[in-house]
């Protein structure tokens, strides 16, 4: 046995009779130890010698855990400097130590703390037997326990053990990835040297909590010295010894910072969103594959009359009207079962019913979701109630202002309608008194009456035609009275309300009709009017010039997106100014001296809405060129 410093002086707090004290410390299989509070060896009695395979002078004023602990073992190490001990005698513990020869021994301690003069504690007293033989399995244990340390220094995790005293017994590697400290270094330190006081001050009532024998968990932030403040996820429980009793704190915590952000962004990105729909100008509905409501904003509340707390929870079909109400949830089957949708991606015009019954024009949008497997369908709705009411109204004015428009035309048709009619009133008239001739003689030539009787009677419906011709034109053609015309036929029918006119003006009239031409879907009499208004403006235009006058009709069949033909109506004037072109369609610009610059605005007006177009141009051989396009069948013309 060998010592740097007398064990045996006052100082040591070993104030025992010497020659027991030898005689202890020689004793065969007892080994005994003394440390400082440096865990430096003061103290290595022979057994030690004998076991260990060291001399006293070789470890003496070294390291007790440095110099004889398997390095695998050091930082879970439970040492024996006062620090580490608490009470008079601490409970017995098992530590390895590593021989000379490399053998792992396992030894089973006493500890002792011995005070100086002042109470303060000072070094440590250890005694041990050599327990190795009485473990079956030595090697396999020590291994295991290997493998749980390096498992545990893998884990993303921070893995702590605390003694009773809240110092650190074992650090993993976390302690390295959290905060940039040698998990070995910290072993020994009070949690709060290596934590700081106010993330120590947050997490106290947890660790006290641990020590008197229940589990506590932390989950929030804490504001660490090193590395900054985290939002960990953090359990603390009781560790205990072999005796049932707490011997520390085991502590398992996780770094949800990143995490913690990210939901926070979500949780930000979501009430955003939520704001957006909610105050969204559209309603916005969202349903099941059973067609009940999951969600119902502030514009589908406004629109329908319904609170959210009302629809929620209910069919959808209760927003409609008879017969979409008993045939949705069929549609929603259908779809369900077969994938045909015949709404979904596709806007469309719909009705829908208001909580007080009355019907609401709307505009629908529908869009698939999936979440976590379910579908749902989400329809975006605007109430166009306002927009149709408007268009309504527009359509009447429009033909309201055409009305006007062909009235003030028929001042100027008098006299060529006059014309027309007086030509039969006078084959008529003559006619009669010839058949009235003939009843006077005293045998009347009854084949040449019936001759005379037909041609009075074909006069009459001549005359009848061109009136019957009039009362159509002059009629308030409505924008819903629709149907299949043939445009040729009514470019002819305008023709013979003019026929005076051009023949007056001196203008030869050509065609280049396409025949047989499509049917388009369209007002008649709103179609004849542009055709009368384009006729009469070229007529207008050529009434000045010399040479030919010459009035020329093309129609031709057109194949693009939405246009069934296409209709030109060509003269042979001085074609449209230059500065004229920018103008010409804006209300109340005319190039005539009377004019009220109204006959193209209604015209382009009529054709839009059919969904066709009127442009002008001048004709590279002739005059100005204006060209309409009229509507395939079931175009936007059809729904009016």
């Amino acid at each position: 046995m060998a010592s740097t410093d007398d064990p045996f002086d006052p100082q040591s707090g070993l104030q025992r009779d010497s020659t027991l004290l030898r005689f202890l410390l020689d004793q065969p299989g007892l080994l005994v130890v003394v440390v400082d509070p440096d865990d430096r060896i003061r103290l290595f009695n022979r057994e030690c010698e004998r076991l260990s395979g060291f001399r006293a002078e070789e470890v003496l004023g070294k390291s007790l855990r440095s110099t004889l602990f398997p390095t695998a073992d050091v930082p879970a190490a439970r040492g024996l400097a006062p620090g580490t001990c608490t009470g008079d005698i601490d409970e017995e513990h098992t530590s390895r130590w590593v021989t000379r020869s490399g053998d792992v021994r396992r030894i089973r301690w006493t500890r002792k703390v011995l005070s100086d003069h002042d109470g303060e504690a000072g070094h440590v007293l250890a005694a041990g037997i050599d327990v190795t033989n009485l473990d079956p399995a030595p090697h396999a244990r020590y291994v295991s326990d290997v493998r749980l340390v390096q498992l545990v220094d893998g884990l993303p995790v921070l893995v702590a053990h605390l003694d009773t005293g809240l110092r650190v017994l074992f650090a993993n590697h976390g302690y390295r990835d959290w905060f940039g400290l040698d998990p070995l270094e910290q072993v020994g330190k009070h949690v709060r040297d290596v934590i700081g006081p106010e993330a120590f001050s947050v997490l106290r009532p947890r660790f006290e909590q641990a020590l008197s024998g229940n589990k506590a968990v932390h989950h929030g932030k804490v504001p660490y010295a090193h590395g900054g403040t985290r939002f960990i996820h953090g359990t603390y429980s009781p560790s205990y010894n072999e005796h049932g009793r707490i011997d520390g704190v085991y502590i398992l915590a996780v770094d949800l910072s990143e995490q913690q952000a990210l939901r926070k962004r979500l949780d930000e990105e979501t009430r955003r969103s939520r704001a957006i729909v909610e105050n969204a100008i559209d309603g916005i509905i969202t349903i099941d594959e059973q067609g009940i409501v999951r969600f119902f904003n502030r514009s589908a509340e406004r629109i329908f009359g319904y609170r959210a707390s009302e629809m929620i929870g209910r069919n959808v079909s209760t927003l409609m009207p008879e017969p979409d109400r008993s045939r949705h949830d069929e549609y929603i089957r259908h779809y369900l079962e077969t994938g045909e949708a015949s709404i979904l991606g596709i806007g469309r015009e719909v009705t829908g019913l208001h909580r007080d019954g009355s019907r609401i024009d709307l505009h629908l949008a529908v869009t698939e979701a999936r979440d976590n497997g379910k579908r749902h369908f989400v329809g975006f709705l605007r109430d166009i109630s306002d927009l149709k009411r408007a268009e309504r109204e527009a359509r009447e004015r429009l033909a309201e202002l055409a009305h006007v428009d062909r009235v003030a035309a028929m001042g100027g048709l008098a006299t060529g309608l006059a014309h027309e009619i007086s030509q039969p009133l006078t084959a008529i008239r003559a006619t009669a008194e010839a058949c009235l001739g003939m009843l006077g003689s005293p045998q009347p030539d009854l084949n040449n009456l019936t001759r005379a009787l037909e041609q009075i009677s074909r006069q009459g419906q001549r005359a009848g035609d061109v009136i019957e011709q009039l009362r159509e034109f002059m009629r308030k053609g409505q924008s819903d009275s629709l149907a299949l015309h043939d445009p040729n036929a009514m470019i002819r029918n305008v023709l013979a309300l003019l026929r005076h006119e051009l023949e007056t003006a001196g203008i030869a009239v050509e065609f280049d009709l396409e025949s047989p031409l499509c049917q388009c879907m369209v007002n008649r009499i709103q179609i004849e009017q542009v055709v009368f208004n384009l006729v009469r403006n070229a007529i207008d235009a050529m009434a000045d010039i010399e040479g030919e006058r010459i009035l020329r009709f093309e129609s031709r069949r057109v194949h693009d997106s939405d246009a069934a033909c296409e209709i030109s109506v060509i003269d042979s004037g001085p074609g449209v100014a230059d500065t004229h072109k920018d103008r010409l369609f804006h209300p109340f610009f005319s190039t005539k001296t009377r004019g009220m610059g109204q006959g193209l605005t209604i015209c382009r007006s009529i054709l839009d809405a059919h969904g066709g177009r009127l442009t002008a141009d001048n004709h590279p051989e002739r005059g100005a060129a204006f060209r309409f396009t009229l509507p395939l069948p079931g175009g936007r013309g059809e729904d009016g």
